[in-house]
């Protein structure tokens, strides 16, 4: 008969495909691992790794398994929420990810003020880590562009369309204009977010539609764009969500006019991930905040 115990043992070894450090977090002999595994395979009738002297790797057996094994844990721990969320006076919690919570503070703090016995944990990820957090439910929500999320079997809904604006410096001979398109600002020298975060990679995208090359004479994080570009160091691309916050003050912002300047942006989570009331709240929150927001 399967055991829990040895399920465990096994996704645990499929992550690390390491025997020593695996035994050692497990606080097991190698050995007793080892054995525990060949008895899973043993009554499985396949092996889930394959061995060589120095290695081993989970095959193809393993990794079908493996999606089976973590739903089983899944299941599990959506119980255990569940009968969490029973309980009265308990403390409600949300978990989301985001690219930059920066953009997203003013509806975190009316959420708050809604909520106020609601603890939320947010965190900043690339595009990469958003998509593995859902995949492996370690929160109820990510925020993300409908094309920044690639795991298959999510849900999602839409919560806003945002706008292109070009950032320039209140100097620069755009600075009066009310919009502009890609095409006049292709031998610009753009400072840019670093590669892999969602929206920097919006941003390749969206040169790549308009046929567009770019300089990038800056990569940084959020926070050193808005000084930068004043100094003049180049000038940016920004979300209308990122506008209304000004996060890159003090600059002038200027509509991209070009069709394809619009992403749309949506709440994703995990169907197999239990959803709490709380979190529930938070979802149909979300939505109404941003039911009226401007381009």
């Amino acid at each position: 008969m399967i055991t829990l115990l040895q399920l465990d043992y096994f996704r645990r070894l499929a992550a690390s495909e390491h025997i020593t450090a695996t035994a050692k977090e497990l606080f097991i002999s190698q050995t007793a691992l080892s054995s525990m595994i060949i008895s899973l395979e043993k009554e499985l009738g396949v092996q889930l790794f394959d061995r060589s002297r120095r290695s081993i790797r989970l095959n193809a057996a393993g990794r079908t398994y493996l999606a089976y094994v973590n739903q089983i844990f899944a299941a599990l721990e959506n119980g255990q929420a569940a009968l969490k969320d029973l309980e009265q006076n308990r403390e409600q919690q949300v978990s989301l990810a985001v690219g930059s919570s920066l953009v997203w503070m003013p509806m975190l703090h009316a959420f708050h003020t809604r909520y106020p016995d609601t603890v939320l944990k947010q965190s900043n990820l690339s595009a990469e880590r958003l998509n593995v957090a859902l995949e492996e439910m370690t929160v109820d929500y990510v925020i993300a562009g409908d094309d920044d999320i690639y795991t298959e079997g999510l849900d999602s809904c839409p919560i806003k369309d945002d706008g292109v604006y070009l950032v320039v410096p209140e100097n620069h001979p755009l600075a009066g204009r009310e919009s502009v398109r890609l095409k006049e600002v292709k031998d610009e020298s753009f400072i840019s977010l670093t590669a892999g975060s969602p929206w920097r990679n919006f941003c390749d995208r969206l040169f790549e539609k308009a046929g567009l090359s770019i300089h990038i004479s800056v990569e940084c994080d959020y926070t050193m764009r808005g000084p930068l570009i004043a100094s003049g160091f180049g000038v940016a691309l920004t979300s209308s969500t990122a506008k209304s916050v000004d996060l890159l003050k003090p600059n002038r912002y200027i509509r991209v006019a070009d069709a394809v300047a619009l992403r749309h942006m949506c709440l994703f989570w995990n169907p197999r991930r239990f959803i709490s009331r709380a979190a529930q709240d938070f979802r149909d929150f979300c939505i109404d905040f941003y039911k009226d927001a401007e381009l």
